[in-house]
């Protein structure tokens, strides 16, 4: 009988602190609330970097322009200006979730983060297809200024090797981010699972 007792009370207690941990405006948990904001401000300052290097390209391809007005060179800084811009899109609708009002209720501030892990994976996705797409021109590219004379064979070398490491170091990135937008989703599933069982205790 007593021990009826105490498991009632048990469950009275944490069927309050369920109902309180739900309540709008009521923060998650200080460990999920500190990795979520640790991965905003760097996410936010990734994304604030970007903007900037795209601004510098498109600053640093109009002036080549400037400089050396012929044809080919236009035809490369449309190329940039092409792409930087098709980039500079993507990332603003892609992260547009970052720059959300820091204080929600628990259901939003989990959203939220799964939202940018998300759109952490689907940049990785989309900076593979887009290092695809610069191989594709650059390449071409530079063989057909070889094939007319304007690159010795070492800068054309030296060009194809840089081409290559850079492209190696960006797989890499990519992979990261992909791996770490994997173990922060693993791990969202992994709360709401532990929350949906805690609720079915306290239900019980």
């Amino acid at each position: 009988m007593n021990r009826d007792a105490e498991l009632d009370t048990w469950r009275s207690e944490w069927r309050s602190h369920v109902e309180s941990a739900s309540q709008p405006g009521e923060m998650p948990s200080a460990d999920l609330r500190r990795k979520a904001m640790r991965q905003q401000r760097n996410l936010r300052a990734r994304h604030v970097c970007e903007l900037v290097f795209a601004v510098i390209l498109l600053a640093f391809s109009a002036a080549v322009v400037w400089r050396r007005p012929v044809v080919e060179t236009c035809i490369w800084a449309a190329v940039v200006w092409v792409g930087t811009l098709a980039a500079t899109a993507f990332s603003l609708w892609n992260w547009r979730v970052l720059w959300r009002a820091d204080l929600k209720s628990v259901s939003d501030f989990t959203r939220d983060y799964k939202r940018r892990c998300l759109a952490r994976r689907r940049d990785a996705r989309f900076g593979e297809w887009f290092l695809v797409v610069q191989l594709a021109i650059s390449v071409p590219w530079l063989t057909l200024n070889y094939a007319r004379h304007r690159l010795t064979g070492t800068a054309f070398a030296g060009s194809l090797l840089m081409l290559l490491v850079f492209s190696v170091g960006f797989v890499l990135l990519f992979a990261r981010y992909r791996r770490i937008a994997a173990r922060e989703l693993a791990e969202i599933s992994a709360a709401q699972a532990a929350d949906g069982a805690a609720g079915d205790i306290a239900n019980q």
